[in-house]
């Protein structure tokens, strides 16, 4: 027995099917076949039930699979412990960040940690929340920064900034006449919206439905098509103040806030995996870059979770300079 031919059974239990996890796995379904085969030869049982549309697992196989998925936790894990025993980064680092953050806050903070420690391999994903959320769920991210939700299973989440909302429509279309607007209000305007509801979409929309609204959505598309179809004057759209385009650019859209609706972004680290010293530094940076932003005016509509968030700023500082001695 090894461990591959353990991560190889895990993957049929998860499928159901030989063929689909070999196709999963890009290894041919009979060496998937004897890995299985020795499996089951090295604890004289059988593991697998073969029926018309795949597999299913035995008594003892269920069982194995409990164990199984422990075992490989511990083994996946023991990167990360081996590298936190360190006093200085170093190893890999796999951090999720907003789009929205990009210039304010991600390239700052990966400028500032390439320069400090070169030799530290980074893996950045810059992506939608609920993309970085499943990422952090798959184990595939050390630290991520997501819109706040529900506390989940598998991380851990800590609020850091609150920002405010906006109702982002085209040139011309009188926004700014009316300074700001109510959530109930924007339920009047035709709205363009992500392909897939986006946790600040949906939780807007329960609010609205709370009080018998919801959003007049015309149209859905990807992120990335929905600014150019404002510009056209095809509808309007709810952003976070990070996200809104820069003023004095080739569209002079419209944007007024939305009074009683805002968004927080959290911290997100998991729960099965200890801080390695890369993600101690780089939480440190992240937050010192946020708080910088935000008390300098940069970042005006936003605001720190928490009025102790400059101190625990400065406390994870010193733990870092410590760290680099």
């Amino acid at each position: 027995m090894n461990l591959r031919s353990l991560r190889y059974f895990l993957k049929v239990a998860e499928y159901g099917s030989i063929t689909r996890a070999a196709l999963a796995l890009h290894i041919t379904q009979p060496s998937l076949t004897q890995h299985l085969r020795h499996l089951e030869e090295h604890f004289g049982l059988a593991l697998l039930m073969r029926h018309g549309r795949g597999v299913m697992l035995t008594e003892a196989g269920k069982a194995l699979r409990l164990k199984a998925e422990i075992l490989i936790d511990d083994i996946d894990g023991l990167q990360s412990e081996l590298e936190s025993a360190q006093s200085r980064p170093r190893g890999t680092l796999s951090i999720g960040m907003p789009i929205s953050w990009s210039e304010l806050v991600t390239y700052p903070v990966i400028e500032r940690f390439r320069r400090e420690y070169p030799n530290v391999h980074i893996k950045l994903a810059v992506n939608a929340s609920e993309v970085l959320a499943e990422a952090m769920n798959a184990n595939e991210l050390q630290l991520a920064v997501l819109v706040e939700t529900d506390e989940q299973d598998n991380f851990w989440s800590h609020p850091l900034v609150e920002d405010e909302l906006f109702l982002l429509g085209p040139p011309g279309s009188s926004l700014g006449q009316l300074g700001s607007i109510t959530l109930r209000d924007v339920a009047s305007y035709p709205m363009i919206l992500p392909l897939n509801l986006t946790m600040v979409m949906r939780r807007i929309d329960r609010t609205l439905a709370t009080t018998g609204g919801t959003l007049n959505t015309v149209l859905e598309t990807p992120s990335t098509n929905i600014l150019p179809l404002v510009a056209r004057g095809l509808g309007y759209t709810i952003l976070s103040a990070c996200a809104l385009p820069p003023p004095g650019g080739d569209t002079a859209f419209e944007a007024i806030p939305v009074t009683d609706a805002s968004m927080t972004w959290s911290i997100a680290t998991p729960k099965n995996r200890p801080k390695t010293a890369a993600v101690i530094t780089y939480e440190s940076f992240l937050k010192e870059q946020v708080l910088e932003s935000v008390s300098s005016g940069l970042w005006r509509t936003a605001k720190m979770k928490k009025q102790q968030r400059k101190a625990e700023v400065s406390t994870e500082a010193e733990a870092v300079a410590k760290l680099r001695l």
